[in-house]
C-alpha cells in the first residue's frame, strides 16, 4: 500500500513540475513604429526579443541601486512585457491604431512625441530610449550631384548658424513650436526640384490642418532652394511610400530618412553590444542619402 502511494505521489509530481517551476510567460505589450524601410517587422521584431532578454540578463541587482526613475521606468517596460511591434506606414495611422486599441504604446523621436502630447493632452509618457538619430534628405542614386549641392548647402547654414535657428524657431522643444506656412523663392527658367513632404514627423516634417507644409523641413528646403537658386515643388506621400516616390521619379528628394547610431543603453548595464544593431536600417536599395541635418538623442513611447 505504502509503494502505491508512494507512486501515486510521485506521478503527481512528474505530471505538474513542469508547470510549477517553468518560467512565466510575460504579457505582451503592443508597440507601433513608423517603418523603417532597410528591415522587415521579423527582423526588427527579433532584434527587440533580444534587446528584451540582454536587459532582463543585465537586471541583477540593478533595481536595488540608485538610478534615475527614467532607467528603472525602461528596465521596468522591458522585464515586466514582450514587446511586439508593428510597422505602421504613417502616423495618422499609427495614432488611429492606438485610439482603436489595436496598439497599447508606440515610440516616436522626442520632439514628435510631445507634438503629439500637446495635441493631445491624455498621451503620457511610459519611458525613454536612448537612441541618437539624425535625419537627411533621400536621393535617387544616378543624383549625387544633387546630393552634393545639398551638402553644400547643408554645411553652409551649419557654418553660419541658419540650422540652429531654424531649429530653436519651428521645433523649439516639440510642444512649442512656430507652424505657419514657410514662403519659397520663385527664380524664372531655374530647375525645379520635386520634393516629397510626408507630415508624419511634426514638428521637423509639418502639415497644417489645411494641408500646407510648414514647420522646420520646409524652412530648411526653403533656404537650400534660395542658395541653390532653385526652385521647390512639394510633394505629399506617406512615410513609408518614400523610396518609392523617389525609384518612381515622382520626387527628387525625400524630406527625411533616418540615420540612427543604435540604441544605447545605461553603462550599468554593463551591456557591451548592440541588440538593434543592423535592424534600424530606414534607406532602400537605390537611394543615397545627404549629411544630416537634424538630430535627436531619445525617442519616448506613449501611451494613454
Amino acid at each position: 500500500m505504502r509503494t502505491q502511494k508512494f507512486l501515486c505521489a510521485l506521478a503527481l509530481v512528474l505530471v505538474f513540475a513542469p508547470a510549477a517551476f517553468s518560467a512565466p510567460v510575460p504579457p505582451e505589450q503592443r508597440d507601433g513604429v513608423l517603418r523603417y524601410l532597410g528591415t522587415t517587422e521579423e527582423a526588427f521584431q527579433k532584434g527587440v526579443d533580444e534587446l528584451t532578454r540582454v536587459m532582463r540578463m543585465s537586471m541583477i541587482g540593478v533595481a536595488s541601486r540608485n538610478h534615475a526613475a527614467e532607467v528603472l521606468d525602461m528596465l521596468k517596460a522591458f522585464n515586466d512585457n514582450r514587446r511586439v511591434v508593428t510597422f505602421f506606414d504613417s502616423l495618422t495611422a499609427m495614432l488611429m491604431a492606438k485610439n482603436a486599441g489595436r496598439i497599447d504604446s508606440f515610440s516616436l523621436p522626442e520632439s514628435t512625441a510631445r507634438y503629439v502630447m500637446k495635441n493631445d493632452p491624455e498621451y503620457k509618457i511610459l519611458f525613454a530610449l536612448s537612441m541618437p538619430s539624425a535625419i537627411a534628405f533621400g536621393f535617387r542614386s544616378d543624383s549625387t550631384a544633387l546630393r552634393d549641392e545639398f551638402n553644400t548647402a547643408i554645411a553652409g547654414m551649419k557654418e553660419d548658424g541658419t540650422l540652429r535657428e531654424l531649429e530653436q524657431k519651428y521645433i523649439g522643444n516639440g510642444s512649442e513650436f512656430l507652424s505657419t506656412p514657410v514662403d519659397f523663392a520663385n527664380f524664372v527658367d531655374a530647375d525645379t526640384i520635386k520634393v516629397a513632404v510626408t507630415g508624419d514627423m511634426p514638428p521637423v516634417d509639418y502639415v497644417d490642418e489645411e494641408g500646407m507644409a510648414a514647420g522646420y523641413n520646409t524652412a530648411v528646403i526653403s533656404e537650400i532652394g534660395k542658395r541653390l537658386k532653385k526652385n521647390i515643388e512639394l510633394l505629399s506621400i506617406e512615410s513609408g511610400a518614400r523610396s518609392a516616390a523617389l525609384t518612381s521619379g515622382r520626387a527628387d528628394v525625400i524630406f527625411w530618412y533616418r540615420t540612427t547610431e543604435g540604441v544605447k543603453l545605461p553603462e550599468e548595464l554593463e551591456v557591451k553590444e548592440d541588440p538593434m544593431s543592423g535592424v534600424l536600417a530606414d534607406t532602400t536599395e537605390g537611394v543615397i542619402l545627404s549629411e544630416p541635418y537634424y538630430r535627436w538623442e531619445k525617442v519616448l513611447f506613449l501611451t494613454k
